[in-house]
């Protein structure tokens, strides 16, 4: 913080944009909203306190999934942003992580990483996001371009540029935040040079406005009584914010620079900057207004609440407000969508592309749960002196990049060990370590020796054998591998509910059906909805289903579809009549 939309046209380049066969009609602007690390949970925690336009708006008048989770294990943002625009698992879709190891060159990779593509108008850090290349199957937003012969606009946009990269597809264009200079950049996989609008945009320096403004509760301190302390032992004092209220935003500078952007980006001042430029490319893009009648795709992921849940824990009160300050920002959002092209035109899906855990320590003290965290390199260390133990000394490990162990094949071939016995003996060694739940390996992985258990299923689907390692870690809820000592407070990445449970409402007065909906739903199912409600061909590599149940009759006229909104609700068909299985797992 992060869903796709689609939408169809005749095959013929240039044609105008027409309705379907059955009569049904296309919005003008189809919007993704993806909120980077917010569970569920916090969603129906605070609704008491949202705004009349923002969250509350969507519930009211859209359709929301009550029970809506991740298939995969490792809910990481860029495994999440992937999934949702491309309705396809992490083994089929390629971004098993937000990083990885690649054994042909012994070096990581990033997960939107690009040595032949560079920043535009500003130098290239090593190791940055600049296109995506890694990113295996097409979107669909890359569907609604080749069927409008390229004459619909995709646009995606976010603080992370693994957030904007991956939802803009292979043919979007993605814009992202640079902590190097507090602009929103591309790169040249996209462009060689900035649009007009981006230029009398960037001139005034908008980044500078909240240097040394403070961050400070929205509502009385009472109003935060729900949620934890916002001064608590293991806050994160990250990027110079402080602890606890205020959080001035400087960076520890005297004057704007690299650290005070940084800085910005994690706390709402991030949000807000970020809907300021959204607006700029919408109106300088003129998207929703084409002549041509064909519709455009705008994808928005909001990445500072990631950052503050890191910072803080999603128990806080920093992350209470944070949710408070980000629901009025949709407001403010969805009022501009309304004024520019209305709602009644547009397509709106808001989700996250992960959840978030509780801090450990917050599990240990108000939740009275065991809970901890994870060393990765005592960890490794350990192992490492198992293995020792068993085949001789030497470190048998490659590399780590969680929440998978690569072990060394050279190491073990020259040693002629089985590879298959080295991985078994780590993971005895790894299943008893203090917070671990499970482990899998690789032979299991590809022979299908486990029980077919929930988990299960979701550690396949994140596994691809070309790319992920040797050993999978999951570990005990309310434990997290962590990231270093004092790095952040809370994290996620694992299988557990707090992580896999995300907030997924549709919005769109012409084609879905207001309501509260139980049913068990997976967020590859968001692509071939909206495919089916298009009639456009969805994604290869896509694998959910239909959600049919709040798709409004799209044979009926709009005055008889207002008609029925006011009606009691037909009766729904049976779960096995409307769902069709998942794919299975290789």
């Amino acid at each position: 913080m992060g869903v796709w939309f689609v939408i169809a046209v005749l095959a013929v380049p240039g044609a105008a944009f027409t309705a379907t066969g059955d009569g049904s009609d296309f919005p003008k602007l189809v919007v993704v909203i993806v909120v980077d690390g917010l569970p569920q949970e916090q969603v129906v925690k605070y609704l008491d306190q949202v705004s009349e336009g923002g969250f509350k708006r969507l519930l009211d008048r859209g359709a929301w999934f009550t029970s809506a989770h991740y298939g995969h294990s490792t809910t990481e943002t860029a495994v999440g942003h992937a999934t949702i625009v491309t309705g396809a698992h992490p083994y089929r879709h390629g971004v098993v992580g937000n990083e990885w190891f690649e054994r042909k060159t012994k070096m990581e990779v990033y997960a939107v990483s690009d040595p032949n593509s560079l920043y535009v108008e500003e130098p290239t850090p090593v190791g940055v996001g600049t296109s995506p290349r890694n990113l295996r199957v097409p979107t669909i937003g890359d569907e609604l371009r080749l069927k409008t012969g390229f004459q619909s606009k995709v646009l995606s946009i976010s603080i992370k540029d693994r957030g904007s990269i991956l939802p803009g597809g292979k043919l979007g264009t993605a814009y992202w935040f640079s902590s190097g200079t507090g602009r929103f950049i591309t790169s040249t996989y996209y462009r060689n040079a900035y649009p007009e609008w981006w230029q009398r945009f960037h001139a005034e320096v908008p980044q500078d406005k909240w240097f040394g403004k403070a961050w400070e509760p929205i509502l009385p301190r009472a109003a935060y009584a729900r949620s934890a302390s916002d001064d608590l032992a293991y806050h994160s004092d990250y990027r110079a914010l402080g602890t606890k209220f205020p959080h001035t935003v400087t960076g520890g500078l005297a004057k704007p620079g690299k650290d005070y952007y940084e800085a910005l980006a994690w706390t709402p001042f991030g949000d807000e900057y970020l809907l300021a430029f959204t607006k700029a490319a919408v109106q300088g893009e003129h998207l929703g207004k084409n002549k041509n009648g064909v519709p455009d795709l705008l994808a928005v992921s909001f990445s500072s609440h990631d950052y503050v849940n890191h910072a803080f824990g999603p128990e806080s009160m920093q992350s209470h407000d944070h949710f408070l300050r980000l629901d009025r920002t949709i407001a403010d959002f969805l009022m501009f969508l309304d004024r520019w092209v209305g709602l009644a035109n547009t397509l709106v899906v808001l989700t996250a592309d992960h959840g978030f855990h509780n801090a450990p320590e917050y599990c240990t003290e108000a939740l009275k749960l065991e809970a901890g965290r994870i060393d990765p390199q005592q960890m490794l260390d350990g192992l490492n002196a198992h293995l020792s133990t068993k085949f001789g000394v030497a470190t048998y490990t490659l590399s780590w990049r969680r929440p998978t162990v690569y072990l060394d094949y050279d190491l073990i071939d020259g040693k002629n060990l089985n590879r298959a016995d080295v991985e078994t003996a780590a993971a005895d060694f790894l299943v008893s370590y203090p917070g671990v739940f499970a482990v899998y390996t690789r032979t299991q992985l590809t022979l299908g020796q486990v029980a077919p258990t929930q988990f299960w299923k979701m550690v396949v689907r994140s596994w691809n054998p070309e790319i992920s390692g040797d050993l999978l870690v999951i570990p005990k809820n309310c434990w997290f591998l962590d990231e270093g000592p004092n790095e952040v407070a809370a994290t996620h990445g694992s299988p557990w509910a707090n992580d896999t449970h995300v907030p997924l409402i549709f919005l769109g007065l012409r084609w879905i059906q207001p309501g509260k909906y139980a049913s068990s739903t997976e967020i590859v199912d968001i692509v071939p909805t909206l495919a089916h409600l298009m009639n456009l061909r969805q994604p290869d590599g896509s694998e959910g289903r239909v959600l049919a149940e709040i798709l409004l009759d799209g044979r009926q006229s709009r005055s008889e579809q207002a008609g029925r909104r006011g009606e009691p609700r037909q009766k729904r068909t049976s779960k096995s009549e409307r769902r069709a299985p998942h794919a299975a797992a290789p």
